[in-house]
């Protein structure tokens, strides 16, 4: 074996580490999520929320009702209620509500 093939094969080696132990995108995002200033006017639900995409939207709902508030981006939505992102599964995101410190 050449060196070319040998530096093509370390190359490809590495890529596929790197990609094993890359980080997925839902969690930068939900870093990102948790990191912006609430509005001043936020409020805290009384339990865990879910943040589903629909009619234009997203829509901050109650998992247990259906009962929920449309925004027009998901930032909105997150920075409308004082809640931590927990997690991404099938097109939902969770939160999970903080009292937030005055």
């Amino acid at each position: 074996m050449g060196v070319a093939a040998t530096n093509r094969g370390s190359v490809s080696i590495r890529k596929g580490i790197a990609r094993d132990f890359a980080r997925p995108a839902e969690f930068d995002l939900m870093d990102s999520l948790n990191a912006m200033t609430k509005f001043e006017d936020a409020g805290t639900p009384f339990g865990e929320i879910v943040i589903v995409q629909g009619h234009g939207g997203w829509w901050a709902e109650c998992p247990v009702t259906g009962f929920g508030y449309w925004y027009k981006t998901l930032r909105e939505a997150v920075k409308r209620w004082n809640v931590n992102v927990t997690g991404f599964s099938h097109g939902k995101w969770t939160a999970k509500p903080f009292r937030k410190e005055e």
